[in-house]
Formats: C-alpha cells, structure tokens, sequence
C-alpha cells in the first residue's frame, strides 16, 4: 500500500533534511515524499534535489496561510492511499508507520491514526522526560472525538496518517483560521469517521525558540473561530457538545491570556528602555487580546510605574539631545 508523505515547508532547509531522513528511515515501503515550498528563500530546494527521485519537490509562491495552503497542494499531489502529514521541523520514530498500519488494520472503519508526540529543542534534544512506553491503540467513536476535539487540539499533526477517501474533500484553507488548518480537519474527519490514537510516542515535535515568538493573538483569534464554526455540526439536542464546547471557549481564553502577557513584556521593555511609544503600542495589543488579564491590580501598578520612569528617561535624553545641539 502506497503511503504518500506531504511535508509543507518554508526557510527551514537543515530541519527539512531531518524529517525527510526519518521518513526514509521508515521499516514499511512504498512511501512517497512529497514536499511544497511554501516560496522559499533559503536552500530549501538544494536540500530536496540532494535525495534524489526519492523526494517529489513542487514549489509555490508563499500564500500567507502558514503552510496550510502548501499542505492542502501537497494532499491534491499525493497519490497515495494513505496520507501522512509531518511539518518541516518534526521527526518520526522508525517504526511509526508501520505501527499505524497495523492499528488501521485491527480498526478499519477508522478515519485516521494518530501517535502520541515528544518534545525536542531546536537541536533535536528531547525536553520532556516522559517516555511512553509500547501499548495499545485507544478506540474514540466519531462522536467521543468530536466532543474531545471541542475542548482542545490534543493532536500533533506530524503524528497523523489519514485515508485519503476522508480527507480529500476537506481541505479548507481560510485564511480567518491561519495556525488552526490542522485542528479544522480534525474535527471535519471527527464528525464521521472514528479516530486511533497509538499509545506510544512516535513523533518528536519541535518546540523552537521562533515558536515562542509567534503571534499568540493571532492564533488564539483564530482558534476562537474554527471553534464558533462547529456550532452548526453539534449533535442534536447533544448536551456534551455544549459543555465540551464551554471548555474549549475557556481554553481559547487562557491562549488569549498568555497572548496579554507576552504584549506585556514587550510594553515593560519598551518602557525601561525609554521608548514610551512602543510601550503604548504593546500596552493597547495587551489589552485587545485579554483586558481581565491586564487590569489585574498588581499588573496595573507595574504599567504605572514602568510608564511614569519612561517618560522621565525619554524627557531626560530629549534635553541632553538639545543641550549638545
């Protein structure tokens, strides 16, 4: 059985060589590697060439939807039966697919297979402890993935391998839900099909410092949204939907939370560092994303106090500047 890989990438070319190096590490063949440049600017392309006829290398102009439209392209190429999503900077276990054939095998009526996922630095070191440990397959009906998915994204794309009868239409590549493609796919597989998980730990996600840095606002606005759009696909007169659906909102909110805080940062920065403008700036940022978050007594304090010493420094190096005029 022909399983096709489709890995999106974009400006990370020595990661991309690793999580194709794991792919072709795999015990099970065939395997199709099909990789979508997402309008690269690094040696991305070199990187591909250099495996040869085992990699298939399609180059897009960068779409802005974060590689979900490079993804959705990978899918339409693939012509395997089976898809196996893994991002540019993750890695797989040398027995994961084989591992999710056999799960597949024992459940066919499942839409797809997810494994469980470990965590690894930008030098490809784990960072978590926990080690999982050979078990089982755990069994949801589309209804208990459903509800699941409603209150969180507990699954890591690079783990997922799916029929392509399921996921082939659809795709969806709005551009309201950049960052959250993965999690709307889910839930469209999740509402008719049942999902595996693979109790063991045979993807290794990477946690960089770039992912630190993303826009925490952004993604939580559109994780608020994919969540509203599955209102319309509650199971009727389903009572766990709406308390699975009350848990996701909470969820949604602390994301929005951390969001506050890291504008925070920003705006205490910007404020020790004399900038009284971009403090302002970051101080409005924080108090779209979480207003509840900022106006916390001691929070509003530290804002006061930051603001009032920014702008005695800023008063300060306007009258040198003058004097040496």
């Amino acid at each position: 059985m022909l399983i096709s890989v489709v890995i999106p990438a974009w400006n990370a070319a020595e990661y991309l060589r690793e999580a194709i190096r794991s792919v072709l590490a795999q015990g099970h063949r065939p395997i199709e590697i099909v990789v979508v440049d997402d309008g690269s600017t690094d040696h991305t392309r070199q990187v591909c060439e250099s495996f040869g006829a085992q990699v298939r290398y399609i180059f897009q102009e960068n779409d802005g939807t974060k590689g979900g439209g490079a993804r959705a392209r990978g899918i339409r190429e693939a012509r395997g039966e089976l898809i196996a999503l893994l991002d540019q900077d993750d890695r797989w276990l040398p027995t994961k697919i084989e591992r999710q054939l056999a799960a597949l095998e024992a459940h066919p009526g499942a839409g797809i297979v997810f494994t469980r996922a470990r965590t690894i630095d930008g030098a490809g070191r784990l960072t978590d402890a926990r080690e999982d440990l050979p078990g089982g397959a755990v069994s949801m009906s589309a209804r208990e993935a459903f509800h699941l998915l409603l209150t969180e994204n507990p699954f890591c794309p690079s783990s997922a391998l799916v029929r392509r009868e399921v996921v082939g239409a659809l795709l969806s590549t709005d551009p309201r839900t950049v960052g959250c493609g993965d999690w709307e796919l889910w839930f469209s597989v999740a509402r008719e099909h049942p999902v595996v998980v693979l109790d063991e730990a045979l993807t290794d996600y990477r946690v960089s410092a770039e992912q630190f840095c993303a826009n925490k606002d952004q993604l939580a606005s559109s994780m608020l949204l994919t969540l509203r759009q599955q209102r319309s696909r509650f199971h009727e007169g389903c009572a766990e939907c709406e308390r699975s659906y009350r848990a996701g909102l909470w969820h949604v909110s602390d994301v929005f939370a951390v969001a506050a805080r890291n504008y925070l940062d920003d705006y205490h920065a910007a404020a020790r560092g004399g900038r009284p403008l971009g403090a302002l700036r970051s101080l409005r940022l924080a108090l779209r994303a979480a207003p509840r978050e900022v106006m916390r007594p001691r929070r509003v304090l530290a804002v006061c106090k930051n603001f009032a010493s920014s702008t005695v420094t800023a008063t300060k190096r306007l009258i040198h500047a003058g004097a040496h005029r």
